[in-house]
């Protein structure tokens, strides 16, 4: 008789081999792996302040982090799960979060599981910025 068995994908080590994203990860020599996609730029809303974008950090990989003095910003998580670093403080998110940052505060994600991380982002220009 086969017994009852549960897994997370959060917790299961993928296959290791040729050609598989921890292979390509280590002939690029770099943990900073993400894609960005603007969905919105500002100058195609009517108040000129917003930007819309979808983002996906690869496993084991990161951010660079930067910060914008300007903007304040809006994550919501819509896959997978990660760790935000907001002005030197890490909190845990995952899908379904909403992640806010205030103005001028560094940021940066890190992606430490084997399944990517994706989160549309929001940004808003302070009020009289240019």
């Amino acid at each position: 008789m086969a017994t009852i068995k549960r897994r997370n994908l959060f917790d299961v080590e993928p296959e290791k081999g040729k050609n598989t994203f921890s292979d390509i990860l280590e002939k690029v020599g770099s943990s900073v792996v993400r894609d960005t996609i603007m969905l919105l730029q500002s100058d195609e809303t009517e108040s000129g302040q917003i930007n819309v974008g979808f983002t996906t950090v690869y496993p084991l990989c990161s951010t660079r982090g930067h910060e914008h003095a300007p903007m304040e910003e809006v994550y919501f998580i819509t896959s997978g799960k990660g760790i935000m670093e907001i002005d030197g403080e890490k909190l845990e998110a995952e899908s379904g979060d909403v992640v806010y940052i205030p103005f001028g505060k560094f940021h940066r994600t890190e992606n430490p599981y084997h399944l990517p991380l994706s989160y549309v982002w929001v940004t808003i220009k302070k009020e009289g910025s240019a």
